[in-house]
């Protein structure tokens, strides 16, 4: 049991199993684990941990010294926090720079946020979702909370020595400090919008400061130094109970909370942190024989070294977990992920963490200066050592220094992410503004070009810009219609780029790709080229008719069994049927898996009118709804809605969607596949939606992609050609003729 190294203190070894608690519960939420869908919640255990135990050294010191120690407390902090912190990004840098050099553009600004703890602004400001990441996320996603107790580390004893000279008296100083917390929770009631990324209430320090606070509160009124163990049997009786009833609370609410309910964000938490506090109240009095319970000496191994754990634990699942996430790693691999967190923690706090602590850093600098003071040969190992420090070191400062700006050419932008090099864009050769399509060498056919969210496009389409509603010639609708036995299809082989992570906010799609347009010789068709760019996470938020301005959007996804409704249950072909013959306009509104798509509609269906941007959330495309009514695409037409991909929506959102295309005469309501855990939401909510209106018919992709592994790309989500062709060949079948 370790014994506290602060004067006026004692251990609490039921805060250290509480801690583990706190931890496991992240985790298990991190690895999609049943019993832990609220177990983000842990971070707020954590917050009101570290609320009391800080709060609780700096009244104790002004108790009995009448005075804190700024700078001793900021070297303990430093000392207890840094080593390990700096440890563990040292060797993700070195690590990145080695075996995944497409994450280095992102990483180095995110390393700075994690050392100069500001990540959860950095987020914030780059609005990278906690909850409704699709690409590939950060390995340091996790360093918001840090971020969070370091600035609360920094500013709370400044805060405390001033409010201590204004309101000496206990009850003054409680109250100004649960006014702060009451302050805290209602910014996060009022910024909080239901149906949207909770993700900024969930980062922001003003959001989230009435955890830290309550537990600060807690510690003015139930100060650790003043707790006796000489109490009533009745009274230990009710601490006991108490205890109890607050931890089935928090194991309740870690197992049930879900993350898009408003509850949690307008009370739900503040009254979590409050049942965390009461349960800290009764773990940490030395009468209370609950905290036996949390005492459990694995449970405070953990809790030892749970700042370790929670360091590591996150950038050993993300780098060794594939593109589409970890809901497809089986148990072993979940195992030897876990196992390989705890060993590492295990290492950095017995050889790194411990030492420093207790004055390692000294001890090495007086051996340091007596070697200098008298000739020492250095053995073998000492050799191998120091020089595989200098090795290491060099490919640290290799990667932060590596930067995308010492590009010169989009081709040097590829090579630097691994990426293939996108083919150039010919210059404009027609009057209508149309861009040339790259010719192949004589001889060969032309190859498919790789759409840049990982779709390819067959060879006969037209393509056109991302985003914008295409508006073809009426003249032509009659002509382009496919013979009876028309099919689209596609043999080539993928030559489309290699996935990379998201960027940070603002460098969207710095590649395109150019689909070659074999399809028709009609000069006017330039027109409708499309480039289709490559970051499935990022959102343009824009307007039919106008290009759209790049803008990330950290999305969530869907995918689960869907039930109810009128739901499309015709098994696809591997190339798309007939398409009906039908005089009713058809619109598509989707995101990049309906962009992926789009050449393929295009030729089964010539005359559609498709609006698909990456990133494109359920609450952004009733955006669309006054142009679609202006060109006439809403009476009587056929309407396709593919949603769902980037992240859970909320009913309002869908019905303020459907409600103004009543006049249509057919909605087609896409169901997702997608590894995340937003899926089951999703697709619940349009199975639902499509059993309530008669218009709307459930097109169920999920279950029609089911054991279809050969669908879909390398994220689990985007589509092979054969892939496209089935989801086009449902999307035929399903519209009425």
């Amino acid at each position: 049991m370790p014994a506290s190294d602060k004067p006026h203190s004692r251990y609490m070894p039921g805060l250290d199993g509480l801690r583990a608690l706190a931890l496991i519960g992240v985790m298990g939420y991190h690895w999609n684990f049943g019993f832990a869908g609220g177990g983000f919640l842990g971070v707020s255990l954590f917050f009101v941990l570290s609320g009391y135990l800080i709060t609780d050294i700096l009244a104790s010191q002004w108790h009995h010294h009448r005075r804190i120690d700024l700078k001793d407390f900021w070297i303990r902090r430093f000392r207890r926090l840094l080593p390990a912190m700096l440890l563990m990004l040292f060797i993700l840098v070195v690590w990145v720079t080695l075996f995944d050099r497409s994450r280095l553009a992102t990483l180095r600004s995110e390393v700075l946020g994690a050392v100069t703890y500001i990540s959860n602004w950095q987020f914030i400001f780059q609005q990278q979702s906690y909850f409704e990441s699709f690409g590939p996320p950060s390995p340091l996603g996790h360093f918001w909370s840090l971020a969070v107790e370091e600035q609360f580390y920094l500013l709370w004893p400044l805060i405390m020595l001033a409010v201590l000279k204004l309101f000496p008296r206990r009850g003054q100083l409680f109250t100004f400090i649960a006014a702060g917390a009451a302050i805290s929770a209602l910014a996060m009631a009022v910024i909080y919008q239901p149906g949207d990324d909770p993700s900024r209430v969930y980062y922001g320090t003003d959001t989230r400061a009435f955890g830290l606070l309550i537990g600060a509160g807690l510690a003015i009124v139930w100060p650790s130094w003043k707790l006796s163990t000489h109490v009533s049997r009745a009274a230990r009786r009710r601490l006991n109970l108490t205890g109890a009833v607050a931890l089935l609370i928090i194991l309740f609410m870690m197992w049930r909370v879900d993350r898009y309910d408003s509850f949690l964000y307008q009370g739900g938490m503040f009254l979590f942190s409050l049942a965390a506090a009461v349960l800290v109240a009764v773990l940490a009095h030395p009468a209370a024989s609950i905290s036996r319970l949390l005492s459990w000496k694995p449970l405070l191994w953990i809790g030892v070294r749970s700042y370790g754990i929670y360091l590591w634990h996150y950038p050993v699942m993300i780098l060794t977990s594939p593109a589409s996430g970890t809901g497809n790693l089986s148990l072993p691999q979940v195992a030897l992920q876990i196992a390989a967190s705890v060993l590492l923690a295990a290492l950095s706090w017995k050889y790194v963490e411990e030492p420093i602590r207790h004055g390692g850093l000294k001890k090495v600098w007086f051996k340091a200066r007596s070697i200098r003071r008298r000739p020492a040969s250095i053995s073998l190992r000492g050799w191998v050592v120091s020089l595989s420090s200098l090795i290491l070191i060099g490919i640290f400062c290799s990667g932060m220094m590596s930067s995308v700006s010492s590009a010169r050419t989009v081709g040097d932008i590829a090579a630097m992410l691994n990426l293939d090099d996108p083919a150039p864009e010919e210059p404009d050769q027609n009057q209508g503004g149309g861009s040339g399509a790259m010719e192949p060498p004589q001889g060969q056919t032309p190859l498919p070009t790789g759409t840049d969210d990982g779709n390819i496009s067959p060879p006969p389409t037209d393509a056109k810009q991302p985003g914008v509603i295409k508006k073809p010639d009426p003249a032509k609708e009659t002509d382009e219609m496919p013979l009876p036995n028309e099919a689209t299809h596609s043999g080539d082989e993928d030559t489309g780029g290699n996935e990379e992570p998201d960027p940070p906010a603002g460098n969207d799609a710095d590649n395109e790709d150019k689909n070659t347009d074999t399809g028709s010789e009609d000069p006017d068709k330039a027109d409708s080229e499309k480039t289709i760019p490559d970051q499935p996470n990022e959102d343009k938020a824009g307007k039919p008719g106008e290009e759209k301005a790049d803008k990330p959007d950290q999305s969530k996804d869907s995918g689960s069994e869907t039930t109810g409704g009128k739901s499309n249950q015709t098994q696809p072909t591997n190339k798309p049927q007939n398409p009906p013959v039908s005089q009713s306009t058809v619109t598509a509104i989707g995101d990049s898996v309906m962009l992926g798509v789009s050449p393929y509609l295009e030729k089964s269906l010539p005359g559609i009118h498709i609006d698909a941007e990456i990133g494109r959330q359920m609450r952004q495309a009733d955006d669309l709804i006054p142009a679609m009514k202006t060109q006439n695409r809403i009476d009587g037409g056929v309407i396709i809605i593919g949603l769902g991909t980037n992240g859970a929506f909320s009913k309002k959102d869908l019905d303020s969607l459907l409600r103004p295309l009543d006049s249509a005469k057919q909605i087609l309501l896409i169901n997702t596949r997608v590894p995340r855990d937003w899926e089951q939401n999703v697709n619940g909510m349009l199975a639902k939606a499509a059993a309530e209106n008669p218009k709307v018919t459930l097109v169920d992709w999920y279950s029609a992609s089911k054991d279809h592994p050969e669908y879909f790309r390398s994220d689990g989500v985007h589509l092979e050609p054969e892939g496209a062709e089935a989801y086009t060949s449902m999307l035929l079948q399903a519209i009425k003729k």
